[in-house]
């Protein structure tokens, strides 16, 4: 009870730090117990969002639980804790916000000092922004994927940094990044299930079981938030819980737990159990590279590292587990690619439709040699199909209209049935009325030409895919740039490649009546093509070939075993 006053007392007084008289009778109250870690760890601990952007959270306990503070201080035992429990906003507001322009990435600290020396000298006010950090299992460090970012601003919002676009540096990267002035405000309620407020708190508390074997489940998660798959669904999870205010102003839970639990609840998300084991392998070391690659800049503002949905990977927790995805994890553990000492930044994709694209294409940045676009075609037959695909025209439709044994390709050959679902992604169609067009337009992006008279690709990357098209209508015209915004504006639930031709069906009062997408692929197609891996492994690659293939010039390299070396 005492610590349910103190939690009530430290709301009342608003998000002001504690005052003397609240200190007098904490050095007056009994030391409170402390949780500690005893086991020296073997791996690295990560932190994952589960839940963002509510205002209620339902969850359960298949042991009993504590609540816990940051510094380990037990706030709440409520014993028996197989019921519904609930944690809910009490009050929120979102952090401050501001915005600016990065103009350079530097892997040296050194090298981003120079850059901003002669940016300074130019007139330009700059800063550095460090992103990314070390990676340490105990004392010692396994990663460090610092970047130093040149970072020009702030400005007030996103239109005015885009506005200052036109006078960057021609090299210059002119990406429009938030940057935190101010955190978020507010605080949170612990739910009893007989509906009693067990305290209250505006700084973050976690959920520790009793029994390490137990397992929490949250109930009703948003998956897949804004695409065609979206649903509610329970979800359970091995670690421990945090609950805190998201920079939203909502509740934000995150679930923290070990680097190989997270893989396990990963790959069979990522991809299908059933693919063949040298895939299943290659797809851990993928997802683990990934993890440490983008570890602290994926979510640079964000108290945790990443988000369990497609944004970052997706992140099903223990219920959807698979003894085959178990074992690739298990089989791979702690193992990596690495590209000139840094981990590699494995990106993949679903169907690449038998060309991969380039990074920089897709998200702009520095190309990196190991994720530059190639044909996912056996090496006998490369020399029938070096087309032009980035020119579009004849060799593009050529392309789209082929049924070239790219190891993606599974339509035309035995193989097991979880493999199936890829067949109707490797090429594909899909038609759109006029109207209907111009509606999706306008409520995906509002874009609002008058009538839909043309879309036109203006520049594609080396698979092909569109990096910017054209919108023209009888009133206006825009420019739409960027692979994934291209997928969002042209279909209610995304394209499945920017890969295209489109054509148009005339009507017989000179307006288009239909546009008809013809495409490859699903997904980006940047580095791994997961349909891509199983067709080698059922062609008898190893896991260290498709590896190769994919990511070509990488070292697969061990940070750590079962027990730290």
């Amino acid at each position: 009870m005492t610590h349910r006053i103190f939690g009530q007392f430290f709301i009342c007084a608003g998000t002001v730090a504690l005052g003397g008289f609240l200190m007098a009778l904490l050095r007056c109250a009994p030391a409170p117990k402390l949780l500690r870690m005893e086991e020296p760890p073997v791996e690295p601990t990560i932190r994952v969002a589960v839940v963002q952007g509510e205002e209620e959270v339902r969850f359960r306990c298949s042991s009993d639980f504590w609540a816990v503070s940051p510094v380990g201080e037990i706030l709440f035992d409520p014993g028996a804790a197989k019921e519904i429990w609930r944690v809910r906003l009490k009050y929120g507001q979102p952090a401050d916000m501001v915005h600016g322009l990065v103009l350079y990435e530097e892997n040296e600290r050194k090298e981003a000092e120079k850059r901003l020396q002669r940016l300074s000298e130019q007139g330009w006010k700059c800063k550095i922004i460090a992103v990314g950090e070390e990676v340490r299992i105990g004392q010692r460090v396994i990663n460090d994927n610092r970047q130093y970012w040149i970072f020009a601003g702030p400005y007030a919002s996103r239109e005015q940094a885009a506005s200052d676009r036109g006078r960057l540096p021609k090299d210059a990267l002119g990406r429009i990044i938030p940057e935190l002035i101010g955190p978020p405000l507010g605080a949170l309620d612990l739910i009893a299930p007989s509906g009693e407020v067990v305290f209250s708190s505006a700084e973050p508390f976690s959920l520790v079981k009793k029994d390490p074997h137990g397992l929490f489940t949250l109930e009703d998660v948003i998956i897949g938030r804004g695409y065609a798959w979206e649903r509610l669904e329970d979800r359970t999870y091995r670690g421990r819980l945090e609950f805190r205010l998201g920079n939203d102003g909502k509740v934000l839970c995150i679930d923290e737990l070990t680097l190989e639990q997270y893989l396990k609840g990963v790959l069979p998300k990522e991809m299908s159990p059933g693919f063949p084991a040298a895939a299943l392998r290659a797809q851990a070391v993928a997802a683990r590279s990934y993890t440490l690659a983008r570890w602290g800049i994926q979510h640079r503002l964000d108290p945790f590292h990443l988000c369990g949905d497609v944004h970052c990977q997706a992140y099903a927790g223990v219920g959807q587990e698979d003894e085959r995805t178990n074992a690739a994890v298990e089989e791979t553990r702690g193992q990596v690619l690495v590209y000139q000492d840094r981990i590699c930044e494995t990106y993949y994709s679903a169907v690449c439709g038998g060309h991969s694209e380039g990074n920089q294409n897709v998200w702009g940045g520095t190309a990196l040699d190991y994720l530059q676009g190639d044909f996912d075609l056996p090496f006998d037959q490369l020399s029938d199909w070096r087309l032009p695909l980035q020119e579009g025209g004849e060799g593009l439709d050529r392309w789209i209209q082929a049924e070239p044994q790219a190891f993606c390709n599974h339509r035309n050959e035995e193989a097991p049935r979880s493999i199936h679902y890829t067949r109707k992604y490797f090429r594909w169609e899909t038609t759109f009325g006029r109207g209907e067009l111009e509606e999706i337009l306008r409520n995906k992006s509002g874009i609002d030409v008058g009538y839909l008279l043309d879309i036109v690709p203006l520049k594609r990357g080396v698979s092909g895919r569109c990096l910017a098209v054209q919108i023209l209508g009888d009133e206006d015209e825009t420019v739409v740039e960027g692979e994934l915004n291209i997928r969002r504006a042209l279909s209610p639930n995304h394209l499945h490649s920017s890969c295209f031709l489109v054509t148009r069906r005339m009507g017989p009062d000179g307006l288009p009546e239909s546009f008809t997408f013809r495409g490859a692929g699903w997904g980006h197609g940047v580095g791994m093509c997961q349909a891509g891996a199983a067709g080698m492994a059922l062609r008898g690659y190893h896991t260290e070939e498709i590896l190769g293939h994919y990511y070509p010039g990488s070292e697969l390299r061990r940070l750590y075993g079962p027990i730290a070396l």
